[in-house]
């Protein structure tokens, strides 16, 4: 049976509600998920795909890499010349180079630590993607990092030992000066659960969840109410024209009481700007938490490299920690920004202007095909396909582009399967951030592996729709019930765009 006959019959199912109908029409397997499927399909006529547009070809607009290569995600958009260029790939250096322990021979990029999760950007983002694949067993991970948040309203924030992160790495040459140790976190204890299943063409598949536990705690127990929520770095590319989406843009798009009863209720968090004082709508971060690409890069700096800076300038040492704090001082006596403002600007003219890799073969008749099933499914719901960046972007070269990222950048109930249960500003324990879906076909092809959702533990784009849960519910069951020349092609446009 394909999308067109299992919708319309869904909804013949919902207005009669008999079993015998059920039973007898489609079987029993899509007559039990049809049920499951009552409240969402009741209130949700198909959707048709609009009519093809050939901007779509350049999800990045003018920002598009030009020739791209398939060795690295990491060039600047066809936008950026002269000097400009030269620009961004000085601001490259900060991002791959390894930062060292201060003082140094360099005091350009010393001040690594004391506490720490890797030396470098690259080592979370590999060719400007995700990190690398991690093993089962205790160690050290580095594209992994634990977040730490409260499991209930009234729990602390924060952990009042180890803070909303754990650093698993700690530097080495202070420590012959301390009177406290100076000791990691913890180590990460990760290893995989597996459920197989079945399409309803009978064809099998397999899911893996990963199981986290933090071991070797170095400082006592975790606070009482405080979770665990692991995170895998993510694409970085395209993330200055997210940062040009208008807010405006983005409040439309917001749906707390699903005013339009299709069960989905887009919700954007608020986030602190640390410069401004005030909350904003939260763009990044697997929660969104932060609300612009500033705070995020400077943030991650601070958090997983131990780098102060002009945003953050603090070290992550909590009060429990005397050991980091006697190794700051050692470091750094003066408390000064461990990165120049200056420096700051090169890594975001970088940051700003990675380019969005074109789209492939969007023409081909199978992945048209596969576009009209993206549609039919309401995946457009939340991976909303395309924006123009706002006229009053301050920076004007990333202003006025017509883009095609398919995100709405809010938060989505996405199910219990996929669930942290920890809340991050007005995120709850099952909210996630849509992420952007702009080049996700190509992860295997640069990278060697490809690893979806928020901590990797999908294999392949197919596995990621099957983690659907929540408000993507009906979109993954109806997922399932495709046959599997249905499914190739809609994996195919997916991979494509």
């Amino acid at each position: 049976m394909n999308i067109n006959n299992l919708l319309e019959t869904t909804k013949e199912i919902t207005r009669l509600r008999l079993p015998t109908v059920i039973s007898s029409s489609i079987g029993l397997v899509i007559g039990l998920t049809a049920i499951n499927l009552l409240a969402g399909c009741e209130q949700q006529p198909k959707t048709v795909a609009p009519a093809f547009d050939a901007s779509e070809h350049s999800p990045g607009g003018k920002a598009t890499i030009k020739n791209f290569n398939y060795r690295t995600f990491i060039k600047p958009g066809a936008h950026l010349t002269g000097l400009d260029r030269v620009d961004f790939w000085a601001g490259f250096t900060f991002f791959e180079m390894p930062w060292v322990e201060a003082p140094a021979s360099t005091s350009v990029r010393d001040g690594l630590g004391p506490l720490f999760n890797t030396h470098s950007c690259l080592s979370c983002h590999g060719k400007g993607s995700r990190g690398k694949f991690f093993d089962e067993g205790i160690g050290e991970q580095s594209g992994l990092l634990i977040r730490l948040g409260p499991t209930h309203p009234n729990a602390p924030k924060v952990d009042p030992v180890y803070g909303g992160q754990i650093q698993v790495r700690t530097i080495a040459a202070a420590k012959k000066y301390l009177t406290d140790p100076l000791l990691p976190e913890a180590k990460i204890d990760l290893a995989f659960e597996y459920t197989d299943g079945q399409y309803a063409d009978g064809e099998s598949y397999q899911l893996r969840k990963p199981i986290i536990k933090l071991a070797e705690l170095g400082y006592g127990e975790l606070a009482s109410g405080i979770g665990l929520s692991p995170r895998f770095g993510p694409n970085i590319f395209g993330m200055g024209l997210l940062d040009a989406i208008s807010d405006k843009d983005l409040i439309a798009q917001e749906d707390l009481a699903d005013a339009n009863g299709d069960h989905i209720s887009a919700k954007y968090n608020r986030g602190l700007d640390v410069v401004t004082g005030e909350k904003a709508i939260g763009r990044y971060g697997f929660k969104a938490k932060h609300p612009n690409l500033l705070q995020q890069v400077t943030d991650a700096f601070n958090n997983d490299i131990g780098i102060v800076n002009p945003l953050f300038p603090n070290e992550v040492c909590t009060d429990s920690q005397p050991g980091c704090q006697q190794a700051s001082k050692i470091t750094n006596p003066k408390g000064e920004h461990e990165i120049a403002e200056r420096l700051v600007q090169d890594v975001m003219i970088f940051s700003r202007h990675i380019g969005v890799p074109p789209a492939r073969n969007l023409e081909d008749t199978e992945t048209q095909q596969g576009r009209e099933l993206f549609y039919q499914l309401n995946c457009q719901a939340c991976h909303t396909p395309s924006y123009t960046t706002s006229a009053t972007y301050p920076h004007q070269d990333l202003a006025s582009i017509k883009i095609w990222p398919y995100t709405d950048l809010a938060l989505h109930d996405m199910g219990e399967g996929l669930a942290d249960g920890v809340f991050e500003n007005d995120a709850n324990g099952k909210e996630w951030r849509t992420p952007p879906l702009w080049g996700i076909g190509l992860q295997q092809q640069v990278q060697g592996q490809q690893l979806f959702l928020h901590d990797g533990r999908a294999r392949s784009i197919s596995e990621a729709i099957l983690w659907h849960g929540g408000e993507a519910q009906a979109s993954q069951q109806v997922f399932k019930q495709l046959t599997a020349t249905e499914r190739k092609a809609l994996i195919k446009f997916l991979r494509a765009i």
